[in-house]
């Protein structure tokens, strides 16, 4: 995370006199240059300044260091503009950091608060927030503490967690998500309007689907309303969507229920009128049509679409594109049913490893092990071979006679979009293959 730098400051205000008594100023005027997507609210309630604050030089300064502190602002200087002292002027100069280099925020399963509560308490901690932090955040456990306190008003005693994810394909971005650790919400039942006769099969399918599961509100491709619509749009219901969604919680004892209820938008079925792709330097246009699995005349399947962009997807990120973003723009067409997909490509920057931490394995194993790792720091980061390095490397765990022998590990990967590197930590365990969420 790039460190928020303050700049120093001047008083314009005039001369101040030489003597022992401080100079004090009243603010007529709190300017902010270049506030990005930020209220003139949110950033006097940071400084600590409004219109007809009396302040000091050294007040000036720590609300320079205050809107600093936050770390959603590269740089940050403060000024008076010339006028009289009881009626002047403060600017501050911001530079906030592109949303491209924070973290996107999502909550998993707060059944019991609406995001506008949500995004409440944590803007009483941090009144820059807005669903992104910076890299690196020392918010990310302040704001355990408050959703804690949130549900608390609610009457729910909660353990709330949070974790880090890497992108996906149908969710091509870096992810902080919280979740309700305990009690942890499963779906008790779905109440779905505006379901087609003709459609009560796939519905009961979405009911199997997340009936008894954990709600989960937050992790794109992987929600509640996703396994809901995911039979429909399987079926070439490309529009299929959900609306009017509402939660209905319920405790009983220490286990905490939701009933979700929304109506259901279908559409018509689509076939595919074409699938094109120019090609890319990483994957000729030949080399994706030979892989692909949705094809001219096929129904439109949502699944079939993401598994023909699969190869795509992962030729970028063995080469380090951590926050590469494939697209299949759909063209309609309503008179016939049918949808061009034209499929594009923005790879992002490219990451390399920063750090490299071993838990769970003694000082023979780790020795073993970094013999035959060769993703070290500075190299680029592919999450590819950590998913498969045991696999490639069988002796390791051939023979009892080896530090590794029986072990597997999980692996997190903490990405800084400000840096473009990953600091990775790999946790060993017998027996356990290797993976990571």
């Amino acid at each position: 995370m790039k460190q928020s730098r303050v700049l120093a400051f001047l008083l314009c205000a005039g001369t101040v006199p030489a003597i022992a008594q401080v100079q004090t100023y009243t603010a007529a005027k709190i300017q902010f240059t270049n506030p990005g997507p930020y209220s003139q609210a949110q950033l006097e309630a940071v400084a600590g300044m409004h219109p007809g604050t009396t302040f000091t030089a050294d007040d000036l300064s720590a609300a320079t260091q205050r809107l600093a502190d936050t770390g959603y602002l590269g740089e940050v200087g403060a000024k008076t503009l010339p006028g009289r002292t009881a009626a002047i002027t403060v600017q501050f100069q911001i530079a906030p950091i592109p949303r491209e280099q924070m973290l996107h925020v999502v909550f998993e399963n707060f059944v019991w608060l609406t995001h506008d509560e949500i995004e409440a308490a944590l803007q009483a901690k941090s009144p820059l927030f807005m669903d992104y932090v910076p890299g690196s955040s020392a918010l990310l456990d302040t704001f355990n503490d408050a959703l804690v306190e949130a549900l608390a008003k609610k009457g729910i005693t909660a353990k709330v967690t949070h974790d880090s994810y890497e992108p996906t394909l149908e969710r091509p971005e870096i992810v902080i998500a919280y979740r309700v650790d305990k009690p942890a919400p499963r779906v008790a039942n779905m109440k779905l309007a505006g379901v087609p006769t003709e459609l009560a099969p796939l519905v009961q399918k979405s009911m199997n689907a997340v009936g008894g599961h954990a709600y989960d509100g937050g992790l794109g491709g992987e929600t509640t309303e996703d396994g809901i619509l995911a039979p429909v749009r399987d079926a070439g219901y490309i529009d299929a969507s959900l609306s009017d969604e509402s939660l209905a919680p319920s405790m009983a004892g220490e286990a905490a229920t939701v009933v979700v209820s929304a109506t259901l938008h279908t559409g018509e079925i689509y076939h595919v009128s074409s699938l094109t792709f120019a090609g890319s330097p990483l994957l000729s246009a030949d080399e994706f049509a030979s892989t692909a699995k949705l094809h001219s005349g096929g129904i439109a399947s949502r699944t079939q679409l993401l598994e023909t962009l699969k190869p795509l997807d992962a030729a970028y990120r063995r080469q380090g594109y951590l926050d590469v973003a494939v697209k299949a723009s759909p063209r309609e067409d309503t008179s016939t049913h049918q949808v061009a997909y034209t499929v594009s490509i923005v790879p992002g920057a490219q990451y390399h490893v920063k750090t490299v931490t071993l838990n769970g394995i003694d000082a023979a194993a780790e020795t073993e092990f970094n013999r035959a790792f060769q993703m070290k720091p500075g190299d680029i980061y592919n999450p590819e071979y950590l998913q498969t390095f045991f696999k490639r490397n069988t002796a390791l765990q051939a023979t009892t006679t080896q530090a590794l022998a029986g072990y597997g590990f999980s692996y997190k990967a903490y990405a800084d979009p400000a840096t473009d590197t990953v600091d990775l930590v790999l946790t060993f365990v017998r027996g356990l293959v290797e993976r990571s969420r």
